[in-house]
This record gives C-alpha cells, structure tokens and sequence, in this order.
C-alpha cells in the first residue's frame, strides 16, 4: 500500500487550491469516511474537469494515513488501470473484487460467478469510479454470468463482510448509460428506496478548466449544458479533416507505439471498428493476422503467470511464434509488451487466439468453444481434474481486438492525448458525444461527412 505523508487532514493531500464546491465535497467524504457517519453511501457526481480524480486521491491518501481499508475499483479493466495509476494505489475490477469463477466444463466462453465467501472484516471503504457503467440488471447475455446484478451483488457483499463498511460511487450522469440497464448506481432515491441505504450526494458542476485541456473541457460542458436543456447536440465546433483518407493519415503520422495513449480512432459500429482497424494496419505496414508491433487490447479477462490480464487493457505485439491448430481452432505463440498502474512495463508470452481476430466482435462459434474445451479435457490431465480456464494454455488463450480503433463503449474509463471521431452518430446522442470528446485530455477530430460506411 501506498505510504503517504503524514498530514493533518484531508485538506493537506488535495494538490491544488481547492474550488468552494471541491472544499465542501472534502469535508463530506473526510466526515463519510468516518466510523461515526451513519451513512451507507457516499455519491460523488460531476462533469469532466470538475475535480473527481484529484478528490479521488486525497481520499485514498487519507485513508491510508488514517489506517483505515479500503478497496478501489472499477467496472471495467481499463477503467481500474486508469484509476489505479492515478492514484497510484492498485484498483481491480469489480468482478476481480466480488466473485470467483467456477469450473465450467461446457462453452468456455461464459464464465459462470459466484460471489466470494462473506468474511468478517474490519472497517472498509469500498471506492467503485466510473459507476455511471453500473446498472441494476444483470447481464444475460455477457461474457459474465453473475448471480445477480453487479449493484446488487457489490451492496450485499459490502455490508455483509462488516455492517459498518461504505460504499462511494463516483461517476458522470453525462457519459453512456450501461449497455443494460440505466445509471441508478449515481440515483441516490433509487439506492435508498430499493437497498434502504442512507445515502449522502455531492454534486460538482464548476468545470475548473486548465489550459492544456481547455478546448476539450469547453466542448465537453457545452453538450452537457445541451442535454440538461433538450437541446440537439448540433454541429459540433472541432477539427474537421477533409474525408476519412486525409483521417486516416493523420492516425498513422501521431500513432506511437511506445505511447499507446498517444491516439485513438471512436467508431460507432463494430463494423467501422473493423474497417478503420484494416486499412490502418495496412498503412503502417503490418501484415498477416498479427505482427510484430501490431497494438491490440485484451477483450477478455485472462491469468496468464502471476499476471492477470483485464478486459480493455491494451498491450504491444513485440515479438510472434508459432501457429498451431487444436480442435478446429487456430492458435499462435506471441510476446506482448504491457505496462502495470505505475506505468512499468512488462512482457508475457501465451497462445493468442486467431479465431477471434478475424470475428466481427470478437466472439467464437460455442459449438467450437465446446469442442475445444473436450479436446483439452481428452489430452490435458490438469484441466480434466481442475477445470479453470487458465489450466489450460489454449482454453484460457489470450482473445485479442485490435486497438486501433473501437468503439465509444470500449473506450469508457480511458483516456488518449488525441481522438478522431467518425463522424456518424445520432443527432440527439448526447451521452456518445459527450463520452467520446472526454476520452481526448488535449484534442477531439473528425472528418467532413461525405458518404455514410
């Protein structure tokens, strides 16, 4: 754990002067934290710019210098990562945080959960951003399958292990609502109403806008203003380059592979997604399936060592083996080059599936799923008596995407110096908008509409 300074209150850890709205918001978490504070939930909301990473910070510093636990978390993969080199404290995904899997011996592509054993704990603070990507349904349909919703399952688990421990939501009523489901994590009535938990609200609205990210900030507070009045997001005030070609150009020439937040193309469709990924591999002379300094992003969870990789984390393809075929699906050896939430970077070295590359959304048929599954069953005596994915070095392969490209939901939770939106996207789509103009910290583009991909 982190070992920060002693200070005298939580005051002293926030890196800047704080606005009137961040001092109130520090006094009410320093207050929240608290075993006296009889509430539940605490429900930071604000927009981009407004401060929450920064309050984020001091929070965690406070904890750790007043010795009390807590545990950082995020929906997503790269949404933890991102928060985790913020702080510089290791956050997990919330499936990490609240469930195990259980040995599946049918299609490996559904990892079925189970919540973690409840166990006693001391006092805890449970800290989950990006929390407008948490809704109160379950995902059917996901790679996932949990027992219930990830709301449900996270409040459960939280006061179950101490009734004393507390939960803060942190998040932006702006971006994209979850793929299923709405927003409620952030509806402080709904929490109350539905998990009877008393619940405390801040809200920041002043956008404290620093130079080098002012145009973005400015862009971001306008359609958000937008939403709140039912007005159009109209034509958005950005970069226009002169037609996807000129687009594309200006990837290749900005794109740095040893700074792979440097840029990144939104797409608005899994197709485009896959379009622009081709033509720009093609252009920086990349062939084959993978290659040597292709980027790509990991689409599915996978413990590879002591390493477990997260979904929507993105890595560099630095050195390819061999391609092996094994139950009617192809596999190759690669290297890839990560870095850790300290910005450290690291290789592994694992079997990549191919199959799911070459797939529009990166899914493989199930009954292929199956098959493999009982191929490895029949010659692999580790995985037959023990069947986790990762018992197996072709069942648990890496699934990789691309990372060129994606889509806004992808990006959720991450952030690139420079974006280039395709410019087709519902006229009245706010939250799209506003989320993929958010992912950019200096600088949003698009290209001149001419033709619809």
């Amino acid at each position: 754990m982190t070992t920060t300074p002693t200070a005298a209150t939580i005051f002293d850890l926030f890196p800047f002067e704080a606005t009137r709205q961040q001092a109130e918001a520090l006094y009410r978490l320093e207050d929240f934290v608290s075993t006296d504070c009889t509430a539940d939930a605490s429900i930071l909301r604000g927009a981009a710019g407004a401060g929450k990473t920064s309050l984020v910070k001091a929070v965690v510093d406070f904890l750790n210098q007043q010795e009390i636990g807590f545990c950082l978390t995020a929906p997503t993969g790269r949404a933890a990562k991102v928060l985790g080199y913020k702080t510089q404290v290791m956050a997990h995904t919330l499936h990490h945080a609240l469930y195990v899997p259980i040995p599946q011996n049918g299609d490996s592509e559904r990892v079925i959960m189970r919540l973690r054993d409840i166990e006693p704990t001391p006092h805890c603070v449970f800290i989950v951003d990006e929390a407008s990507m948490l809704s109160d349904e379950n995902d059917h349909e996901g790679m996932f399958c949990t027992p219930n919703s990830l709301l449900h399952d996270l409040i459960r688990y939280v006061k179950a292990c101490n009734v004393h421990n507390k939960i803060i939501f942190i998040g932006d009523i702006y971006q994209l609502k979850p793929i299923y489901g709405e927003s409620v994590a952030l509806e402080a009535a709904y929490l109350r109403q539905t998990y009877r938990m008393g619940v405390q609200e801040i809200e920041l609205n002043e956008v404290k806008r620093q130079a080098e990210g002012s145009s973005v900030l400015n862009l971001a507070t306008d359609i958000s203003e937008r939403c709140r009045l039912g007005k159009a997001v109209g034509k958005l005030p950005i970069f226009e380059l002169w037609n996807v070609t000129a687009a594309l150009t200006y990837y290749v020439k900005q794109y740095a592979p040893n700074q792979l937040d440097r840029i990144v193309m939104i797409a608005n469709s899994h197709r485009n997604v896959n379009w622009l990924n081709t033509i720009i591999r093609d252009r920086l002379g990349l062939t084959g399936i993978l290659a040597v300094g292709d980027l790509v992003m990991i689409n599915e969870n996978v413990k590879v060592g002591d390493h477990t990789l997260v979904n929507g984390g993105t890595a560099l393809v630095t050195q390819i083996g061999e391609t092996k075929k094994v139950a009617d699906l192809y596999f190759m050896k690669v290297t890839l080059q990560l870095s850790d939430f300290q910005g450290q970077a690291y290789n592994i070295r694992h079997w990549a599936r191919l199959d799911a590359l070459q797939s529009e959304r990166g899914l493989i048929d199930g009954e292929l799923l199956r098959s493999l599954v009982a191929d490895r069953m029949k010659h692999n005596s580790v995985f037959r008596q023990d069947p986790y994915p990762w018992n197996d070095e072709f069942v648990g392969a890496l699934r990789l995407r691309y990372g060129y490209a994606l889509t806004c939901h992808k990006t959720q939770g991450g952030e690139w110096d420079e974006v280039i939106m395709h410019p087709w996207f519902m006229a009245n789509d706010h939250r799209y908008v506003y989320t993929a103009i958010t992912r950019a910290r200096k600088r949003v583009l698009t290209w001149v509409k001419t033709y619809k991909n």
